[in-house]
């Protein structure tokens, strides 16, 4: 009798799957299609499940007929659970998981069948992440790469991390993906470098007013932890009464304002020339301080970096 029974089973399962099948998109094969018509055209993106069937993921409610009454065909089992019966539930889990991936809410970004864009998503990056995200957040005169570019995944792991913000990994380590290591780890480090999470202590990750992508302007970002270089005389003084090396106000010599005008021998191209409108970039902090590491006291970048302005007779 359970011999005969589960030949009954086996026997009922293939002809339902047989029924649902959908490889061809074909109304002759898959009675589903003849009312569920967008599917007969390949998008460019299929979820690999269409492949094995409309059984494979739904199944008709005993009772009931379809498509006469609402709820008649359901999901053979919640989400997450049955994406899992594919997908690898271990790829879902993590110290920090991504908000749609703790509800069980994988439709919320991709579209269970098929779409126009990778992945099976409902919409591209970074226009699906604003519909959580605000996107105002992510706007601002200097913008990060990954940003700019649209590349959210680019630093984030979209369904489970074990690093905060569901980062591919830890920071600084998740910003050498893109930035050279070496310039970061010379023979004296910035403490804030090495500090957790310390890129984002001086810098937004996404989008900033202040260029590179700064919290705020150098002087006073750097100020907020050294506070004691505030009393007008972090420089040694000059010869002379009361002399001072200016912290603010002097410009940079070697950023001097440039401007470009026609060039006179071919007006179909432009020259470069001094601004004297434009004094260029004001002396700040990283004038003489490399803000990550080198291989000189003090965070100098060269030996002798009085020279880079004097020069000396």
């Amino acid at each position: 009798m359970r011999t005969l029974r589960k030949f009954i089973f086996i026997t009922l399962s293939f002809a339902i799957l047989g029924l649902l099948t959908v490889p061809a998109y074909s109304a002759d094969q898959n009675q589903c299609i003849s009312c569920h018509v967008k599917f007969k055209e390949r998008a460019k993106s299929v979820h690999a499940a269409l492949a094995l069937g409309c059984a494979s993921c739904h199944e008709s409610v005993a009772g009931m007929t379809h498509p006469g009454q609402k709820g008649s065909v359901r999901l053979i089992q919640p989400m997450p659970g049955l994406c899992y019966t594919c997908h690898d539930e271990a790829n879902f889990k993590g110290k920090y998981l991504h908000t749609p991936v703790t509800t069980g809410m994988c439709t919320a970004c991709h579209d269970a069948h098929q779409s126009d864009y990778n992945k099976v998503l409902l919409k591209d990056q970074p226009g699906l992440c604003f519909d959580c995200h605000k996107e105002t957040k992510f706007k601002g005169r200097s913008v990060h790469a990954p940003v700019g570019g649209g590349l959210c995944t680019g630093c984030h792991n979209p369904h489970a991390s074990n690093s905060d913000k569901i980062l591919l990994s830890d920071v600084p380590e998740v910003c050498y993906t893109c930035h050279d290591k070496a310039l970061f780890t010379k023979k004296n480090v910035h403490a804030v470098v090495s500090m957790p999470n310390g890129c984002n202590l001086c810098h937004n990750p996404h989008a900033s007013d202040t260029k590179p992508i700064l919290l705020q302007a150098i002087d006073p970002l750097c100020i907020s932890c050294h506070s004691t270089k505030t009393d007008g005389r972090h420089i040694v003084s000059l010869p002379g009464k009361n002399k001072i090396h200016p912290l603010q106000g002097a410009k940079d010599p070697l950023f001097p304002g440039t401007k470009k005008i026609p060039d006179p021998f071919n007006p179909a191209k432009e020259l470069e020339v001094p601004d004297p409108d434009n004094p260029g970039r004001d002396i700040t902090c990283v004038t003489c301080h490399n803000p990550h590491s080198t291989d000189f006291t003090k965070l100098f970048p060269q030996r002798n970096i009085c020279a880079r302005c004097h020069t000396f007779y």
